[in-house]
């Protein structure tokens, strides 16, 4: 990223003191934003481990071949979390629509889908209270650091059989959004000193691809996926330009039917972030292993998850969490409604947040 475009993150890469508030996860702020989630609310459930073989997530494109008719999926949810900067603590809460497919047969066996995901959340509010010394003077300040916005990926993407038990699908990931930002400093002082303030709108774009593939048998499936981003591309009040380098993304996963009444899946995926930015990035693997009992119309689905985020202070940020949820169709099977629950820890250093977040899925076939 070129130098000027990065003058209003300069207070970002330097956050040290009290976090007073923050609409996003306090680990995303130091780096290009918090990565979003690909998992349907079904998929979620399983803490993720189930989104490489569901057609309504957007992890895997080769998925999509599973889906016979046309469907629609959107999904929402709504977060509370907890943050402790070791200097301060905050409580928020946000509402997010973050996943909608839609996806359906077009030539025999051929299906296209697609849809709207959340690829990076670059939305914050933090207040930094500290005293600096200005000709030989102690003066206390409170610098505002502020955005508003993120990166959304919007897929198109086509999946088929090829033989009785092999699946493959390969998308396209357009890259776009934009980010409003605010840097600005009050003096305690207000007689002697002004305060000021720097702000702009950094419009985001990039392209990548993705390919994956399923292999499926009578009980179990065997999922491999990769993606390329390349690069993000930044513009500031449509002037001044830069880029910076997106992560690749690789991973597998496993599906076992061990009984009618009770599947199994676990997956990882490593992504490579450190090439986006400097020492705050760091590349990450992530796991995740779940469960669905019962029958599918009112089945139990529960997982647990863990891994790295891959922005923080020194180190790549720790997270373990689970979730658990239940569904129900209604309206004769052409719809669905999917709910969760979701409870998350991260963690690194003297910094902790805690996260729990109630989501809900709705399904429509035509």
């Amino acid at each position: 990223m070129t130098r000027r475009l990065a003058v209003p993150f300069i207070g970002l890469m330097l956050l040290s003191a009290t976090a007073a508030r923050a609409q996003d996860t306090e680990f995303g702020i130091r780096g290009l934003g918090s990565p979003g989630h690909w998992e349907s609310a079904a998929s979620r459930m399983t803490a993720g481990a189930f989104a490489a073989f569901d057609e309504l997530s957007a992890l895997t494109d080769a998925s999509l071949a599973f889906q016979t008719k046309l469907t629609a999926s959107a999904n929402s949810a709504t977060s509370r979390r907890s943050l402790n900067a070791g200097a301060g603590n905050a409580t928020v809460t946000e509402t997010r629509f973050p996943l909608f497919q839609v996806a359906g047969p077009v030539y025999r066996r051929v299906v296209v889908g697609g849809g709207y995901s959340d690829y990076l959340d670059q939305t914050y509010r933090v207040l930094n209270r500290d005293t600096i010394v200005i000709r030989g003077d102690s003066q206390v300040v409170t610098d505002q650091l502020r955005g508003d916005g993120g990166v959304s990926d919007i897929r198109i993407a086509v999946a088929t059989p090829l033989g009785e038990h092999l699946y493959v699908g390969a998308g396209i990931h357009g890259l776009v959004g934009s980010t409003r930002v605010l840097a600005g400093r009050t003096f305690a002082d207000t007689s002697t000193y002004s305060s000021y303030s720097q702000q702009g709108e950094i419009q985001w774009q990039g392209l990548g691809g993705s390919v994956s593939v399923i292999v499926a048998f009578d009980r179990l499936m065997i999922a491999l996926y990769g993606r390329n981003d390349g690069q993000l591309k930044g513009t500031l009040d449509a002037s001044t330009q830069g880029s910076r380098d997106l992560p690749y993304t690789v991973g597998g996963a496993a599906r076992m039917r061990l009984s009618p009444g009770l599947t199994i899946a676990g997956g990882a995926t490593y992504r490579n972030w450190s090439v986006s930015s400097d020492s705050n990035a760091f590349n990450t693997l992530d796991w995740s292993f779940g469960a669905e009992v019962g029958s599918a119309k009112l089945p139990l689905r529960f997982g647990v998850r863990g891994g790295q985020l891959p922005f923080g202070p020194g180190q790549a940020p720790k997270q373990i969490g689970g979730a658990a949820g239940t569904g129900f169709s209604f309206a004769k099977g052409h719809g669905r409604l999917d709910l969760g629950l979701e409870y998350l820890q991260r963690t690194s250093g003297p910094l902790r947040e805690t996260v729990w977040t109630t989501f809900a899925g709705l399904t429509v076939r035509p």
